[in-house]
């Protein structure tokens, strides 16, 4: 839940808890005054000594003729005579039932008797010798009022709080309005955008220095980034050029050494052997400067044009040459024909370390399994192998540049550590993805999966 939410539903919570005990009070404020009145008036009555002098029989009301007030008469055997009823004359109510025990709570005080009509009765004897005096009042018109005031608090309090929420809301939003802004700012500079910059809030609060705060970071952390964009292209450069100086005078190294190995054929074994490594090594530094070459070409590969060629082809004819060189090595293909959208040269570069990969770090009789499909709009290669894997806490080290699972130096295997960065800089040059995951038949399994189109 947001911030603004929480902060809008809290508004509206204790407005609704203030206006509720407000309402209650007004409730029960009224309630008290208008019992309060009633017994006032039932004191008046049964204190007043003209309704001693009411017959047993009185005369016939007027016509229409209305008493809020009904009186009767208490008898020595304790029933009631009714003197006087309430309502209308013409249609007047039934005396309240009174048990002996509410009439002796009503000789203390005014007492609520329940019935077909609710009353509010008080007994009195004003005069010992005379007979004990019952007055009651209808609570009819009474238990209305107090049901439409209830309502109306309800309503009022209901509606209190709708009002209140949503101004709450309102002013929330343009408080929190340079927030989203800033907000909006920020992805975008996540995005790339770093020229962007959040708005300044105003000056003074909280946000405005805040957006101050964050435009000063943003322009900090921006010219550290520049820096290191810099210093990469800078290092990029000096390798791009040094690869290609170095690569002429290491052929022409491997030539001399060429040359005096034929020339040579009565050198001493020093010698020969001396010559030998100077070939070896040499190649293996050419090897090295090619890689190099390749990875830079690489880095620019996304600007360059794509055109739509099948890439099964390509896999199958790297590993139909990863059979032929070993035999041992049950290989499964399952390639459907793929077109897709790429740079031929770079998927076969890729292909071949993958080849390469695996000839280097599995037994020779370790199984390989390839499947290629397409599906939902994109192409998966999967490559699976039977060898010793690569433990998840590497997975994503081995992506980066110069990085090998062997720390120990060896000139056996070849490799420089830059096989898989080659791979990953050709998956990301088209916009695909690459999984390291383990793998069902034991060993690795190298997932790539790229738009079809």
């Amino acid at each position: 839940m947001s911030l603004r939410s929480r902060i809008t539903i809290l508004t509206a919570l204790l407005i609704l808890f203030s206006t509720a005990i407000l309402g209650a009070f007004v409730y029960f404020t009224a309630s008290s005054i208008q019992y309060q009145t009633i017994d006032n008036g039932l004191r008046s009555a049964v204190a007043d000594a003209r309704i001693q002098n009411l017959s047993d029989n009185p005369r016939p009301a007027p016509a229409d003729s209305y008493s809020q007030i009904a009186i009767g008469r208490v008898n020595r055997d304790n029933t009631i005579t009714v003197l006087r009823q309430a309502g209308y004359s013409s249609d007047p109510l039934p005396f309240p039932t009174l048990t002996a025990t509410q009439l002796a709570q009503s000789q203390q005080t005014a007492i609520t008797v329940p019935g077909e009509v609710t009353y509010r009765v008080l007994a009195r004897q004003p005069d010992p010798r005379r007979a004990m005096a019952v007055a009651a009042t209808p609570l009819t018109d009474v238990e209305s009022n107090l049901k439409q005031l209830a309502v109306s608090i309800i309503a009022a309090v209901a509606l209190v709080t709708i009002i209140g929420a949503l101004t709450s809301w309102a002013v929330v939003r343009k408080f929190f309005r340079p927030v989203d802004a800033m907000v909006d700012s920020a992805q975008a500079i996540a995005q790339g955008d770093t020229k962007r910059r959040v708005p300044t809030a105003q000056p003074g609060t909280e946000l405005g220095e805040l957006s101050v705060a964050l435009n000063a970071m943003i322009g900090a952390l921006t010219e550290s980034i520049t820096r290191v964009e810099a210093s990469e292209v800078q290092l990029r450069k000096f390798v791009s050029n040094a690869s290609h100086e170095i690569r002429t005078p290491l052929t022409v190294i491997r030539g001399y050494v060429e040359l005096l190995q034929n020339e040579s054929p009565d050198a001493s074994d020093l010698q020969a052997r001396a010559l030998t490594r100077i070939a070896t090594e040499s190649h293996r530094l050419e090897g090295l400067v090619t890689q190099l070459l390749v990875l830079e070409n690489m880095d620019s590969l996304a600007q360059q044009e794509f055109g739509a060629f099948d890439l099964s082809q390509i896999v199958r004819d790297f590993f139909e040459d990863l059979t032929a060189l070993n035999p041992g090595r049950p290989i499964l293909l399952d390639l459907g024909s793929c077109f897709i959208n790429g740079e031929p040269n770079a998927w076969r570069q890729l292909v071949s370390n993958l080849v390469q990969n695996i000839s280097r770090h599995t037994p020779l009789d370790a199984a390989v399994e390839v499947h290629l499909i397409q599906h939902g709009g994109e192409t998966v290669l999967t490559v699976d192998d039977a060898g010793p894997g690569i433990p998840i806490g590497q997975r994503e080290a081995v992506l980066q540049r110069f990085t090998r699972l062997d720390e120990t130096p060896s000139t056996s295997s070849g490799g420089f550590g830059l096989g898989m960065s080659i791979i990953g800089a050709v998956i990301a040059a088209h916009g695909g993805r690459l999984e390291l995951l383990d793998s069902p038949i034991g060993g690795l399994r190298v997932q790539i999966t790229i738009p079809a189109n």
